[in-house]
């Protein structure tokens, strides 16, 4: 499983708002995306304008070259661009095997 992390931060005044959009588009991938193996949203415990999105994905190639080519990913930008305080910040991950003694 490929994991990607984005790190966003909010303007106050529209944090409860892009919580809402947020929701209903993370709704949507997981219920369309079969290749989403995890969807999970994280609001930062001291400062609620700083969210977190931890997502897996069957390959970091499908994400990149099939996923987020999507025609919904634009609608989705259009909505929420303004509320963003600061540029997204996108991390990819990738699992260690665990050693066995």
């Amino acid at each position: 499983m490929h994991v990607l992390t984005v790190e966003l931060t909010i303007k106050a005044e529209c944090v409860a708002d892009f919580l809402q959009e947020l929701q209903q588009f993370s709704r949507f991938i997981l219920q369309q995306e079969a290749d989403c193996l995890r969807f999970e949203i994280f609001q930062d415990a001291d400062d609620p304008c700083r969210i977190l999105l931890l997502e897996g994905w069957s390959s970091r190639q499908y994400l990149e070259q099939v996923q987020l080519l999507r025609a919904y990913y634009q609608p989705y930008f259009a909505r929420v661009h303004s509320m963003f305080a600061a540029a997204r910040l996108l991390r990819h991950w990738q699992a260690l095997p665990l050693e066995h003694s």
